[in-house]
C-alpha cells in the first residue's frame, strides 16, 4: 500500500516544484494544489485513491492527507496558510477548504 506522507515526503523537491508555479502572494486552495500535483503524478495519484476506495471517500481521505502534508511543512515549502473557504471539489460540490499563499 502506497503510505501518503512517505510518498510526499520522498518527492518534496517535485512538490516544492509545483508551488513555485503558483505566484508569490497569490492565493491558491488546496484543491489548486491538488490539481497540479494529479497532472504530474497520475499514476501515483490513482494507487493513492484505489488505496482508501473500500473507505467510500477516498477522494476526501486522500486530499485531506495531501493537505495535512502542506499544513505540516508550510516552512519548507515556502507556504502559508491564508484562511479556510469555499472551493469546487472534485466532484462539483462546494467545500470550505484551505487556503494558501506562495512566500517566495
Amino acid at each position: 500500500m502506497l503510505q501518503i506522507n512517505d510518498y510526499l515526503e520522498k518527492n518534496i523537491d517535485s512538490i516544492k516544484s509545483i508551488i513555485t508555479e503558483f505566484e508569490i502572494n497569490k492565493e491558491f486552495s488546496s484543491h489548486d494544489f491538488i490539481e497540479k500535483f494529479t497532472a504530474k503524478f497520475e499514476q501515483d495519484y490513482i494507487e493513492m485513491l484505489v488505496n482508501y476506495q473500500k473507505s467510500g471517500q477516498a477522494f476526501q481521505t486522500v486530499h485531506s492527507l495531501i493537505a495535512k502534508f502542506l499544513s505540516l511543512k508550510m516552512s519548507i515549502l515556502g507556504i502559508e496558510k491564508t484562511h479556510r473557504k469555499v472551493s469546487e471539489n472534485v466532484r462539483g460540490n462546494l467545500d470550505i477548504i484551505q487556503w494558501w499563499n506562495r512566500l517566495s
